[in-house]
């Protein structure tokens, strides 16, 4: 079963708590994000691309209404707001539901099961193709902004249970919350190579390949190597010249 993709929007600590109790309440799994701006929002939703969003009506620099407007990926929306004044707005962008400050545990139950009810009655959502082939960079997150890293600097990518570490040459790593099949598909085949269950490797960034005894590891910068899985030795050896 798919994970469900939610962000929170929302200036309010004590709101973004209550969304996130909400949330992760619910039987579905769930994987959530959180930002308090309209121009991180636009970022997120971009990147990302939510399947729902709680958002507040009123945020800095740009208002839930605005961030709609710009964003190229159109999430299902959930308004929050410290006033009814908006309601009907909100309609009109086709949210889901309008929820007045402060958050009452039953209307939240109820806007996230017309959520569920609506998702049901979609096919489901399949990844778009990045125009042009595979990204040359990609959007991972960083505390509490995205960060652009070009896919030419992955050394390798780690599974842990159902994410995924991302590493870089200058050593630094991103936690992905998609598992290592779903970036796997993402990513450039002539590039990016499944090694082991748990690693893909960038073959860019291959310095040496070696055997100790029966097994065959691929050192990568930063000290890195990896024991190449039996199952996986016929795609090492197309490397092989």
């Amino acid at each position: 079963m798919r994970k469900q993709l939610v962000l929170i929007v929302d200036y309010d600590d004590c709101a973004r708590q209550k969304l996130r109790e909400l949330i992760h309440q619910q039987a579905h799994p769930v994987v959530h994000w959180e930002c308090s701006n309209g121009r991180e929002a636009i970022r997120y939703i971009n990147a990302l691309q939510p399947d729902l969003v709680f958002m507040n009506v009123a945020l800095p620099g740009k208002g839930g209404f605005e961030v709609l407007d710009v964003v190229e990926h159109l999430p299902a929306v959930i308004f929050v707001s410290d006033t009814p004044a908006y309601a009907a707005k909100a309609f009109d962008y086709h949210a889901i539901d309008y929820l007045i400050k402060p958050l009452d545990s039953r209307r939240l139950l109820a806007a996230w099961h017309r959520f569920e009810q609506q998702r049901a009655s979609l096919p489901p959502r399949v990844p778009p193709m990045p125009q042009g082939g595979y990204p040359s960079r990609i959007l991972v997150e960083k505390g509490k902004r995205m960060t652009s890293i070009p896919t030419s600097k992955i050394t390798h990518l780690k599974a842990d249970k159902d994410y995924t570490w991302i590493h870089m040459l200058n050593g630094e790593s991103y936690l992905s919350t998609n598992g290592i099949g779903q970036l796997e598909r993402k990513l450039n085949p002539r590039r990016f190579i499944r090694i082991h269950r748990s690693y893909i490797i960038n073959i860019d960034n291959v310095q040496e390949l070696y055997r100790d005894i029966n097994k065959l590891f691929v050192a990568l910068p930063n000290n890195i190597e990896i024991n190449v899985g039996r199952n996986y030795l016929p795609v090492i050896k197309e490397l092989m010249f």
